[in-house]
């Protein structure tokens, strides 16, 4: 079993900006390679700080990921309760409030891309990474369900509970799929506006919400 996050958090202004350093490394080198193939020695070197410094705030290098984890899914949260925060939506309609939120996920994995790969693949294997990204799924379900269904006269779907929760789903798995791994087909998509605008389409379509 994967043991629980460790990290020493540091109580010093330069400290906390040397973790920063360390982070914002340890990702941009995440852009270009795997976490397996991801060296201490280039993240640190990225960082512009030693190997000892390292240890000083990570027992290993999974405990990087772990904190690299933690800081994404600190942001998607965030995302997730200022967007989808129901006082914003006091008068928008389904279709609004799907095409606003499939903006800000096609952000997150057009610009995270080299992280979230490192993490979906090692959360396969990795119990607390894992448990990371079904608890920040479960929380966007949450408040899509909450406005949503407060507009089910604008949608068509017999079971639209049980729909924005797949719907969720299948904008999630195209980003991953096209954007995250999308070497894996003949020609993803490059114009990060029109995905989101098609993602939002689908979406929509499925819960059954009519054209503007």
């Amino acid at each position: 079993m994967t043991p629980p996050r460790f990290f020493r958090q540091p109580k010093q202004v330069r400290s906390r900006e040397t973790l920063v350093r360390i982070l914002d490394a340890a990702e941009q080198v995440l852009g270009d390679k795997t976490f397996g193939d991801a060296t201490l020695a280039e993240i640190t070197e990225r960082a512009g700080v030693t190997v000892g410094a390292f240890y000083r705030r990570f027992p290993d290098k999974d405990a990087l990921l772990h904190h690299l984890d933690e800081r994404l899914f600190t942001e998607l949260y965030r995302r997730a309760d200022l967007v989808l925060d129901p006082e914003l939506w006091p008068n928008g309609g389904a279709r609004e409030i799907i095409a606003e939120f499939t903006a800000q996920m096609v952000d997150v994995y057009s610009t995270r891309r080299g992280l979230l790969r490192s993490l979906l693949v090692r959360a396969r294997m990795d119990v607390v990474l894992e448990q990371s990204a079904m608890e920040v799924n479960a929380h966007f379900v949450a408040k899509l369900r909450t406005l949503l269904l407060r507009r089910r006269d604008d949608m068509t779907h017999p079971d639209p509970e049980r729909a924005v929760e797949l719907g969720f789903m299948m904008v999630v798995g195209a980003l991953r799929e096209v954007i995250v791994f999308g070497e894996s087909w003949p020609a993803p998509p490059t114009d990060m506006d029109t995905l989101s605008a098609e993602i939002t389409r689908m979406y929509c379509a499925y819960l059954g919400i009519k054209s503007e």
